[in-house]
């Protein structure tokens, strides 16, 4: 039996023997007795006696739990409060209220979070960045929110258009999934550098899920998904000002308010402005090292909430962004000018418009209803050279899901139908490329629970495209716990995602290569294969955890960029043999003394792709990345220490054998980018902050980026004639600008809190 009839056959057999799970069952509420009469208790015991069966009370008391053939009494408890039971007689709804056992004293209880969490509940393996982590950094941007995380790496596409892409489970950012409140965005023309577009002071958490997602969330997830949680109207600050400023010039200011505009409701405004604007060329090549930019963003969104059945949020987002590189002393003009010199523009205007709406049903708080509808237009102008790329994009997507139970609320499931469209023209030399998509889908997700120790989610979903015909993503996730703290989780699911011929490679175009498509490009298909171990312990009396994953993606069609091959053209072509990436990480979290944490990371990738000329190691992938994260927090909680070290390994550089002497010599000034065995070198770099809290509405923080001002020598081959034979500005493997400080001052003022 092969690996896909395996995966399907265990899918079926979870689904079609949840049915044995709708046994007989009873509900009702559990609640408190008190002065202004009852109040529903929230997360209430409830279970059979001498049994095993028990649940939970939901948000409004509410529970549900199947009768089973050896208990006639159900008892309530609860901390602080008198257990009480109740005899079975047959009834189908039975509720309680218990009375207080003791009446105490306030008390205030003090915990800390940690910074980056991993569920020891959740049967996915799910990893989540809260705002303690995103503020060990500057943070400027999503892209810049990963400089403490092992699990997703960061690296510039080129050398001439600062854009940063992220590489996850070893393979490129445009496999993972990128949501923005579980809605898919960042797809086609936003993904090279739709990683800037999301300021991370808007940014309330980042989960990071590894494998296979939910079949809930789409087809295309292939390595994972990351999902941004933005700020929210009713937890934003009332008004939020950061100011940042670095000694490269690079500035930005994001303002934010919020406020409860009425019984129901509250609103948030979000705003941000960016700038770039002094040439740098530290390494005397001619050329920028960073990019002029300039970016204006703006949100706005608006929640709703009757308290009763139903909530609504709404948001739309806009943004204006121009990139200038190249050569000094461009004029940038809205064409390619060559007597000027070699120049790279690109300009973007992108607006997003989203709505989440649900209802829920207080008598059955277990089922629930929802639609989201979200659409977006991208218009982006560019040239690099001679070489133009004007695009423009529409896209539209619906879901609409149902949630409810099998019996009790530890056999869970949720169905939907949802509809993805995009259409995006685009002219590369004035020739014009066209892709219009049309998928509507239907999903099921069954979740089961027993007793949080054994956890299974197993979901399949069937699209049909309107140029691929039908296709099915099965999706399986398992999860045992051994002890509280000691979880052992397994996944395995297949994607579906059509490629992007210059959107998925748009850093090609800096290069004097000719770009060559040998065949019709189909969709890329992929099965990815995954473990995790997570053990939480106290050692000393003091909290640590350690994880370990191991993935394997295996690829059934993929669309290969072959810059070995040939010296002249880059080639495109369907995968003519095997292409898989396996990746391996260790990551080792304790608290060495109160207040002090300690993180260490490993990570090994090996991404292997058959080419034309033989199979060969992806480029640009290191061998091996390590982390150490320090993070000290005064007892009084008014200054915070940050220090992170990042080891990368070496790499492949994405050069034929022909060029290969290109890189192996030095230019005068300029050490060779690789030695004989075309391998780029090994590096080590610094990032440090320090954030001092003046109260509760200030602090200021400074810091700096690459302390041993460690830079790629070289980073574009061919300078010296840039409309020549050998320009390549592509194999970038270390960081391009030198050291930077940079200072911040952050202002905040939060809401009332409601009783």
């Amino acid at each position: 039996m092969n690996k896909k009839n395996l995966i399907v056959s265990i899918l079926s057999l979870t689904l079609y023997t949840c049915s044995a799970f709708a046994q007989h069952s009873i509900s009702g509420r559990v609640f408190e007795s008190n002065k202004e009469g009852k109040t529903p208790l929230i997360g209430a015991n409830v279970y059979w006696s001498g049994t095993q069966t028990g649940t939970t009370s939901g948000t409004d008391g509410s529970y549900t739990i199947t009768v089973p053939s050896e208990s006639t009494y159900l008892v309530f408890s609860y901390v602080g409060f008198v257990t009480d039971s109740v005899r079975y007689n047959g009834q189908s709804v039975m509720d309680m209220v218990l009375k207080s056992s003791v009446q105490l004293q306030g008390v205030q209880i003090q915990g800390k979070r940690d910074a980056v969490e991993i569920s020891t509940i959740k049967t996915i393996n799910v990893e989540q960045i809260g705002q303690k982590e995103l503020l060990k950094a500057a943070c400027c941007n999503l892209s810049e929110s990963f400089e403490t995380s092992p699990s997703v790496n960061v690296a510039y596409a080129d050398a001439v258009t600062g854009a940063k892409e992220i590489q996850l489970l070893g393979l490129s950012g445009i496999y993972a999934q990128i949501m923005t409140e579980n809605i898919p965005n960042m797809r086609g023309l936003a993904s090279p550098y739709g990683l800037s577009y999301i300021p991370g002071p808007w940014m309330e958490s980042i989960q990071v899920t590894k494998g296979s997602g939910s079949v809930a969330n789409g087809f295309e997830s292939t390595t994972g998904q990351i999902n941004v949680e933005y700020l929210k109207p009713e937890t934003a600050p009332k008004f939020y000002l950061n100011l940042y400023g670095a000694e490269s010039t690079n500035h930005e200011i994001n303002i934010i308010s919020s406020a409860k505009t009425g019984e129901h409701k509250s609103a948030a405004v979000m705003l941000h402005a960016d700038n770039m604007p002094v040439q740098w060329d530290h390494n005397k090549d001619g050329f920028l090292d960073m990019p002029l930019t300039r970016n204006v963003n703006a949100l706005a969104r608006l929640s709703y909430n009757d308290g009763k059945k139903f909530e609504g949020q709404f948001m739309i987002k806009g943004l204006n962004e121009l990139r200038r590189g190249g050569q000094l002393d461009q004029g940038w003009a809205s064409i390619p000018e060559i007597t000027n010199g070699y120049g790279t523009r690109i300009n973007t205007n992108r607006i997003e418009l989203s709505s989440k709406t649900g209802m829920i049903f207080p008598e059955t708080p277990w089922r629930s209803v929802g639609l989201i509808l979200s659409g977006h237009y991208h218009q982006q102008d560019s040239y690099f050279g001679l070489k133009t790329h004007d695009a423009w994009q529409t896209g539209f997507y619906g879901s609409l899901i149902y949630m409810s139970i099998f019996g009790t609320t530890d056999h869970k499931w949720k169905a939907g139908l949802d509809m993805r469209s995009d259409f995006m023209e685009e002219y590369f030399l004035d020739y014009p490329y066209y892709k219009e998509e049309y998928v509507p889908g239907a999903y099921f997700e069954y979740t089961l629970n027993v007793k949080d120790k054994f956890g299974v989610v197993a979901g399949i979903r069937g699209d049909h495209h309107n140029k691929w015909g039908f296709f099915a993503t099965p999706r399986l996730h398992m999860k045992y716990n051994f002890t509280e703290n000691l979880i052992v989780r397994a996944s395995a699911g297949k994607s579906f995602r059509t490629p992007n011929l210059f959107t998925d490679n748009f850093s090609m175009l800096a290069t004097s290569k000719r770009i060559t498509l040998y065949d019709e490009l189909q969709p890329e298909r992929a099965w990815n294969y995954g473990a995790n171990v997570t053990w939480k312990f106290r050692l000393f009396w003091r909290p640590g955890s350690f994880s370990f994953d191991y993935y394997i993606t295996d690829f059934i069609n993929q669309m290969v960029v072959d810059p070995y091959s040939y010296s002249d053209i880059t080639a495109i072509y369907n995968l003519p043999g095997n292409s898989f990436a396996k990746s391996l990480q260790a990551t080792f979290n304790y608290e060495l003394f109160k207040r002090f944490d300690l993180r260490l990371a490993y990570k090994q990738d090996q991404v292997e792709t058959d080419y034309i000329s033989g199979r060969a190691n992806k480029p640009l992938i290191p061998d091996y990345r390590a982390l150490v994260n320090l993070a000290y927090e005064a007892r009084k909680e008014d200054w915070r220490y940050d220090l992170t070290f990042q080891f990368q390994g070496k790499s492949n550089l994405g050069i034929s054998a022909e060029e290969a002497p290109l890189y192996q010599q030095g230019h005068e000034g300029h050490e060779p980018q690789v030695g004989s065995d075309n391998l780029s070198p090994a590096f080590t770099t610094i990032n440090g902050q320090i954030t001092k809290v003046f109260n509760k509405k200030w602090d200021a923080y400074v810091g700096v980026e690459n302390l041993l001002d460690f830079r790629q020598d070289l980073p574009i081959i061919g300078f010296e004639n840039p409309f020549g034979t050998y320009f390549d500005a592509t194999n970038v493997w270390g960081p391009v600008m030198g050291r930077k400080i940079y200072l911040g001052l952050r202002y905040s003022i939060n809401q009332k809190k409601q009783s």
